[in-house]
């Protein structure tokens, strides 16, 4: 399936403060430039296509195409399995649907290999069969059929064939070209190139082939001065032109400074054309001098995950965007990137594409894409606390199974002992023994687990020999936080509730009996009324909010802190505390587009700050006494508003 990359001149790249790009592997090699269409259209040698959707924005197209012919702004090609490709101004390369068995196209038709051509319009041409090769240049159409017929199209009678001449042997004709509705030149594989021009002939009235040369690897025609050129590749590497009037059967003029070459391309005339070497690589000939011609290769990696400070169970989403040399950034599919963890018992890569966080901890994840690395920093904390921390003659303990669970661990018993697992690492403990080990080594613990009516208790010193955590015990509320990076988890006390409870219940009354409108809050539908009804605290000292909806119906969050609580209410991320209908009179369609998360052409700032949020960046410019504002996402989607209205978008 092929895929479309955009990019534009006011979208730039988002880098994650921690991030770290790298090279991961010299590649041996990159795709080279095949066959040149423009600036910046042409085929790559790996089958993939780069070209300009609305005249200005590259893309980058892979497939299989095998040939291409056109312009900056449209043309047609072949892939390997004979389907048409096309694209246009507007349209990136992709396969017309019943178009197949195509061998050859041109300027506006294609031949298929039952010796039939086809218009751009998708209908077979009249008056044409068992055609073994076609050329067109600005409308001027010539065929060579089968049985060896030199065909002329009459430029003032579509449809009406003029037989140039005839020869004997068609299939040993590598390629045509045609130019200025008077000629016609054909390339031998032996290398001879012959030349019928509509106003050479005889006496008789009979057209006269001409030979140009016996030693060419490619022709094509374009204009001279002022006689039309013959642009001759030999097979020494050299390129030579025809001349003017009584020379224009010569090869008259070696174009200085080109050797090694095997073939020109969008030849504008005989001073300005591209050439390509026989190792494959390319330059543009402009009046005498050259000029190399790259193809594009990546030089930056841009990865973003949705959120690296996540909670265990969040699905994360990772975006990859790709810049290149000739300025394009490529959003990269996820299943066409690779992604490592070095801890993976904390992540998991879903079918989906994205990560979702499956313990407590901080893991490196590197996203690889065409030779590039990034690394980033991502952790997960725990949204709900653990019960039964204690401690014990200042020494913290904390719950053996469900700590090490909650981190990741795997956990069996035999004989009485622990044996737990954190991906590689191993250990091994038992209740009241002071002897433990560790990756296989035997170690000595400072103070030996505990047998507790709730569990084994361990010491969470024995959790920083194997994990680098740390522990914290938090005497206001007697309770355990256990921190890696920037993962934390909280494991309470049998006191712990009361005490908060005692604490913070009192500030939280201020928001029981008030009206919010939700934003964003457990896929609970937008902009829908809800009244707080209670404040329950829980035996894990956390808060479980009651609400009451505009319909009667009773709906309650989960549990969370007192701190979590406050957040909700104070900002507009999770509650709004004002109707957004009263207070912006939108249409409904508007709304409608908001609430799915959408975002059209017209919509102000305001009505893209509700759909979408808040952008990473921003960026403003003045053209012509009009403003352009331009908003970047930290998934590379790219909104830009013309006087404060959405005037393109890029997803």
């Amino acid at each position: 399936m092929l895929y479309l990359i955009l990019t534009i001149g006011l979208l730039f790249g988002i880098v994650s403060n921690n991030g770290i790009a790298e090279k991961a592997f010299a590649a041996e090699s990159f795709p080279q430039i095949k066959d040149m269409v423009g600036k910046n259209t042409f085929l790559m040698d790996d089958g993939s296509m780069w070209s300009l959707i609305d005249g200005s924005r590259k893309i980058h197209t892979p497939g299989n195409m095998a040939a291409v012919i056109g312009n900056e702004h449209g043309g047609l090609g072949i892939n390997s399995d004979g389907k048409l490709i096309q694209w246009d101004i507007g349209n990136a390369p992709h396969i017309v649907e019943g178009q197949t068995g195509v061998k050859q196209v041109t300027n506006y038709y294609w031949l298929k290999t039952d010796g039939t051509v086809w218009t751009s319009t998708g209908k077979e041409k009249k008056n044409l069969t068992n055609i073994a090769l076609i050329a067109c240049e600005d409308k001027t159409f010539a065929a060579l059929s089968k049985n060896g017929d030199v065909l002329f199209e009459d430029p003032y009678k579509p449809g009406v064939f003029k037989k140039l001449g005839a020869i004997t042997d068609a299939s040993s004709v590598t390629s045509i070209t045609v130019y200025d509705n008077s000629r016609v030149a054909l390339l031998y594989d032996s290398g001879k190139v012959v030349v019928y021009e509509t106003f050479n002939f005889d006496d008789h009235g009979v057209i006269i082939p001409v030979t140009v040369a016996d030693d060419a690897v490619h022709i094509t025609y374009t204009e001279g001065n002022p006689t039309p050129a013959l642009v001759v590749t030999r097979k020494d590497g050299t390129v030579w032109t025809t001349g003017n009037y009584k020379d224009r059967w010569k090869l008259a003029n070696q174009v200085s400074g080109l050797s090694q070459i095997v073939k020109t391309a969008v030849a504008t005339d005989t001073e300005h054309f591209y050439a390509m070497h026989s190792d494959g690589s390319w330059v543009l000939f402009s009046e005498g001098d050259t000029k190399q011609v790259d193809a594009p290769r990546i030089k930056d990696l841009a990865v973003s995950i949705s959120n690296q400070k996540s909670f265990v169970g969040d699905s994360l989403k990772v975006d990859i965007q790709e810049t290149y040399t000739n300025g394009a950034k490529i959003k990269v599919p996820i299943n066409q990137a690779n992604i490592t963890m070095d801890k993976p018992y904390l992540l998991s890569l879903q079918p989906s594409g994205n990560l979702k966080v499956l313990a407590v901890g901080q893991t490196q994840v590197t996203v690889t894409s065409s030779g590039l690395s990034k690394t980033l920093k991502v952790s997960g904390s725990h949204r709900t606390n653990l019960k039964y921390a204690k401690q014990v003659n200042g020494v913290i303990f904390v719950p053996a199974k469900s700590v090490i669970e909650a981190l990741g661990g795997i956990v069996s018993v035999s004989d009485g002992g622990f044996n737990v697992k954190f991906g590689e690492t191993t250990m091994n403990f038992r209740a009241g023994d002071l002897n433990a080990t560790l990756n296989g080594n035997a170690i000595q613990l400072k103070a030996a687990p505990i047998a507790d009516k709730n569990g084994m208790l361990i010491p969470s010193a024995l959790l920083t020999d194997a994990l680098g955590a740390s522990t914290q015990w938090e005497t206001k509320w007697k309770q355990a936080v256990i921190s890696i990076g920037d993962a934390r988890m909280t494991i309470v006390s049998t006191d712990t509730a009361a005490l908060i409870k005692k604490a913070v219940q009192g500030s939280l009354i201020q928001y029981i009996g008030k009206t919010y409108w939700v934003n964003y809050f457990e896929q609970w539908d937008r902009f829908s009324k809800v009244t707080v009804t209670d404040i329950m605290p829980n035996d894990a000292g956390e808060f479980i909010v009651i609400f009451k909806t505009s319909s009667g119906q009773t709906r309650k969050s989960y549990s969370m802190s007192s701190s979590s609580v406050m957040q909700i209410f104070s900002g507009d991320s999770d509650f709004l505390n004002y109707d957004p209908y009263k207070k912006y009179n939108w249409s409904s369609s508007i709304w409608n587009q908001i609430k799915a998360g959408k975002v059209s052409l017209g919509m102000t700032k305001e009505q893209v700050q509700f759909s979408w949020g808040g952008p990473a960046a921003k960026s403003i410019t003045q053209t012509n006494g009009v403003k352009i504002e331009t908003w970047v996402y930290s998934n590379f989607d790219t909104v830009a508003f013309v006087n404060g209205k959405v005037n393109f978008i890029i997803y």
